[in-house]
């Protein structure tokens, strides 16, 4: 027998022998199952992608503010942003549930591409919509004792909720550790100053969310927690040492990385022990790629915060602070302003060949897939959210039977007490314990 002969009988051999199966049945090498999801929604993707221009795809990535009681120019803008430039995403703010579902709906009709839709509900639903029953605030929370079962369930219920309005992205958990009490901007929505009990706590309402099939988005990056300073007004500049961020701010997202956060939103602060230069974290592409990706590994979507917070847009225009994000790698561009100047700049960039065109479609297809994964683009498919008023009654049925066991466990806590009152449970912050 040749030897050419003799390899492909030695080929034929091992192939045969992967296959076989043992006595008891198992077999010895199975090929790894295909994803059928994954490949469906991956085609999904391309399709859209095929027909998109650039100018469309850049739109995608903008996400728009919704707030109350809109006036008829804003509506104007915000229709002509929808229909004719193709922006993918929006934010809804504070407000009546029932005005801002009517509101939605009327842009969803108005899309050729689903709209993707967020909210801030870090605390449940009513941090925004006055009609649903607001959960203890972050701060008391972390005051319960080994509960992640029910932050867990707290984040079924607020992804439930959610759901029900076809919100499909929380801006939650925030995983800063407040070592800092004077903190206003976030004393009251950090679990605490424990690294380990801010990302045990994160963790397990961030999967109740996305067991629900909600996007939770982690902040603010990578770690606001000890500053005086509120970067919607002003940058903060925290000036911890590399390794206190290793072991403190950055543990939360070590462990919540690693269970699979969709997303996370990136802050306006400059941490010169990142980035000596002192740019802000969003605008930072040390922050982007040397750590976000890099070191830590994320491959999920980047969020900014809103761009026109004053940390960020102090000294930049609004299409100036929108290209910034943009370049130094953000997926999502929150809250801006001037957005149909913003689109057209970054198309250009992009089609001069400043920007590179795999870059932007890479953060296209991350946004797509979002929708391609909540089932925007199956047959049948209705983003039109009804039968309202059942679905708020059932929600407060479950939350308010929650937060009963969750200020019983905060009761038995042998951790120090801070007061609450009031419908929204404010907080009545003591520096000192």
């Amino acid at each position: 027998m040749s030897l050419r002969l003799q390899v492909l009988a030695l080929l034929a051999a091992l192939v045969s022998a992967a296959s076989c199966t043992v006595s008891s049945g198992e077999t010895i090498a199975e090929t790894k199952p295909v994803n059928q999801d994954s490949l469906r929604h991956a085609a999904q993707v391309d399709s859209i992608m095929q027909r998109l221009s650039i100018r469309e795809k850049v739109a995608q990535l903008f996400v728009i503010e919704i707030s109350r009681f809109p006036n008829r120019a804003t509506k104007a803008v915000q229709d002509t942003l929808v229909k004719s430039y193709g922006v993918g995403n929006l934010i809804l703010m504070k407000g009546p549930v029932r005005q801002f579902i009517d509101r939605v709906n009327e842009l969803q009709a108005l899309a050729d591409i689903p709209l993707l839709v967020a909210t801030d509900a870090e605390w449940g639903a009513a941090m925004r919509f006055q009609e649903y029953c607001p959960y203890p605030r972050q701060a008391l929370l972390g005051r319960m004792e080994n509960r992640e079962d029910l932050m867990y369930e707290m984040g079924r219920n607020v992804g439930r909720e959610l759901k029900d309005l076809n919100i499909l992205i929380n801006m939650a958990p925030v995983a800063d550790i407040c070592s800092n009490p004077y903190n206003k901007a976030l004393s009251q929505r950090s679990f605490g100053g424990d690294p380990k009990l801010v990302a045990d706590y994160a963790s397990a309402y961030m999967r109740g969310m996305q067991d629900e099939g909600i996007y939770a988005c982690g902040k603010h990056y990578p770690g606001h927690g000890d500053n005086y300073v509120d970067s919607h007004f002003a940058l903060p500049v925290i000036r911890h040492s590399r390794a206190h961020l290793d072991t403190v701010d950055l543990f939360p997202y070590n462990k919540l990385f690693r269970e699979g956060m969709e997303m996370v939103m990136v802050g306006h602060f400059s941490i010169p022990a990142i980035d000596p230069s002192g740019t802000p974290m969003s605008i930072s592409k040390i922050c982007m790629d040397s750590l976000l990706k890099g070191d830590q590994g994320f491959k999920g979507v980047i969020m900014t915060d809103a761009v026109q917070m004053k940390g960020l847009s102090n000294g930049r225009s609004a299409v100036k602070a929108n290209i910034a994000v943009y370049k130094a790698g953000a997926d999502m561009i929150l809250m801006p302003q001037d957005v149909i100047r913003s689109i057209k700049a970054i198309a250009d960039s992009v089609s001069t060949g400043k920007f590179p065109v795999e870059e932007l479609d890479a953060k296209v297809r991350k946004v797509l897939d979002l929708k391609a994964r909540a089932g925007y683009f199956d047959k049948g498919f209705n983003p039109q959210v009804t039968d309202l008023d059942r679905k708020i009654k059932e929600a407060l049925t479950r939350d308010t039977s929650l937060i009963f066991k969750m200020e019983k466990a905060m009761e038995e806590s042998s951790k120090p007490k801070i007061k609450a009152w009031g419908r929204d449970r404010t907080l009545l912050l003591d520096p000192k314990k």
